[in-house]
């Protein structure tokens, strides 16, 4: 797993409850979930500049084997950058980033990037958790009719399976509040996973 947490950005509002959402998953994914905390990287605030991000990105992918699986979350802004063909892209704002259209492609990190690591891993399941709000993700994602779903879930289960959660789309603001201790999406995606409200019964 590769957990992101920023705080204290350098250039753009600073968050209140990143970091904790970060840590509060590292804690599921070890007592609840049997992760190796040897195979968890934690990165946060001052330390998720641009380039230790990328690197995390590359080192738990690239180190990833066939049968492994992989969770990314990442917690903090993310901004979308209009593209002359028309559309978007999304980009993840590090600690050092800048939002602006001017410093944005060279301070933060593309959605494509990321797309571009999952493809070069053999890890068989990636799951990328985003608590952040933005638009233009680049993973081609198709609707499934219900009659469709068992059919799909056998298939998943013999092929790599690419996945992304998002908080929020282009201009939907991400919500934390202090008497939740986290964001609205991490705050629910902890009762899923820890308080089992996301199980299947």
């Amino acid at each position: 797993a590769l957990l992101i947490g920023i705080n204290d950005y350098e250039h753009v509002d600073k968050l209140s409850y990143a970091v904790d959402d970060a840590e509060s998953i590292k804690d599921i994914l070890i007592n609840q979930y049997g992760f190796d905390k040897n195979n968890i990287l934690l990165i946060k605030d001052k330390e998720a500049t641009k380039a230790n991000i990328e690197a995390g990105f590359q080192n738990i992918l690239l180190q990833a084997g066939e049968k492994d699986r992989v969770v990314v979350f990442y917690a903090g802004h993310g901004e979308t950058y209009p593209l002359p063909s028309g559309g978007e892209m999304g980009y993840l704002i590090p600690v050092d980033g800048e939002a602006t259209k001017e410093k944005i492609f060279l301070t933060s990190i593309p959605m494509a990037t990321i797309e571009q690591i999952a493809n070069m891993s053999a890890a068989k399941h990636i799951l990328y958790l985003v608590d952040a709000c933005y638009g233009g993700l680049s993973l081609n994602m198709r609707g499934l009719s219900k009659e469709h779903t068992p059919e799909y879930l056998r298939k998943i289960t013999k092929e790599k399976g690419r996945q992304i959660i998002t908080a929020g789309g282009k201009d939907e603001p991400v919500i934390e509040r202090p008497e939740w201790g986290h964001s609205a999406f991490t705050r629910n995606l902890i009762k899923g996973l820890k308080e089992e409200l996301a199980d299947s019964n």
